[in-house]
């Protein structure tokens, strides 16, 4: 009977497979010891890396977890690309269940009182749900910004807000963990403002007016694109408000697309792009900007709801009805 031939390796080739076997599994234990949730079941031994699976080391308690933490970095995929992701996979360790609950004590801040689902989130972002009197805030202790504001605008809302003084003490939001926070500390120095994604002209009491100053509504922001295209935005939203027959709601946040960039010694994310999605309820249109964290960034006209979840992957208006010609 005739016998099939076995492949041989030639020694240097199969050193090389030795040595690449041994560098992702010795790479397996180095994971674990960052993690600190690995509990092995028996000794280390040099011949167990080279002829076991790293897995089967670890007790059954470390193998479950070591599963979900796969599941979870593969989920990640779907929110964040490129340098972003492997910022996410360095500090998925730091990372515990979300502490969000919901949005329920601020419904009234959205399109018929239906809430972001904050448990669609992935958990890796470590979201909060931070309720203020006139906004609610999507916020991230991975990126230490929000992820998306809302707001309900309507004419008497801006008329109340028309003739309140502005505030300017920024602050940390003590409703944050530590962990999670960025501080004052974090900006000074950085050349970027701190900027509102919950406008302050929109506030319509003082206490709003100051919750619109904690550090749980900014991003990092080009101090030009904050005082003119930005502001500008925000003036342009009021006015068409004012015009409204109703409540308008605007969500606006932060993108990171390219290089990941950060600030102070907490990591704040600054964002690439910030966008505003804007829905007249009255009407059932919506549109939205994108707009580059730039100095020399321009505003265009809007787009429509469809292409800004094409571009953002944020089905923001989910379940609502939306007239396709936009504003």
């Amino acid at each position: 009977m005739a016998t099939r031939k076995k492949n041989s390796l030639s020694p240097l080739t199969w050193l090389r497979q030795l040595r690449q076997r041994l560098t992702s599994r010795m790479a397996c234990f180095v994971w674990g010891a960052i993690f600190g949730n690995a509990v092995l079941i028996q000794p280390i031994n040099p011949l167990n890396l080279i002829l076991e699976p790293p897995e089967n080391m670890l007790s059954a308690a470390s193998r479950e977890w070591l599963q979900t933490l796969r599941h979870s970095i593969r989920e990640l995929s779907r929110h964040a690309t490129g340098e972003a992701l492997d910022v996410l996979r360095e500090q998925v360790p730091q990372i515990t269940a979300s502490g969000a609950t919901d949005f329920a004590e601020c419904a009234q801040q959205f399109p018929q009182q239906r809430p972001l689902q904050v448990t669609d989130v992935s958990t890796q972002w470590a979201t909060l749900a931070l309720c203020s009197e006139a906004f609610a805030v999507l916020y991230s202790g991975v990126t230490k910004t929000p992820m998306v504001v809302v707001e309900k605008l309507n004419r008497q809302r801006l008329r109340a807000a028309a003739g309140l003084e502005r505030g300017e003490q920024f602050y940390a939001d003590a409703r944050v963990p530590s962990r999670w926070r960025a501080e004052l500390a974090d900006y000074e120095g950085s050349g970027l403002d701190r900027g509102h994604l919950a406008a302050a002209a929109n506030q319509p009491t003082p206490q709003a007016m100051a919750q619109s100053f904690a550090l749980s509504n900014m991003v990092p922001q080009d101090p030009t694109h904050n005082r003119k295209l930005w502001a500008q935005l925000e003036a342009d939203t009021r006015h068409y408000v004012r015009r409204a027959a109703g409540n308008v709601y605007v969500f606006s946040g932060p993108l990171h697309e390219g290089p990941l960039r950060t600030l102070g010694r907490n990591g704040v994310w600054i964002p690439s792009h910030l966008f505003k999605l804007v829905y007249d309820e009255a009407s059932q249109r919506a549109w939205a900007y994108v707009l580059p964290n730039r100095a020399d960034a321009q505003l265009s006209r809007p787009i429509s709801y469809a292409q800004f979840v094409e571009r953002t992957q944020w089905p923001l208006l989910q379940g609502l009805s939306i007239r396709s010609d936009g504003r």
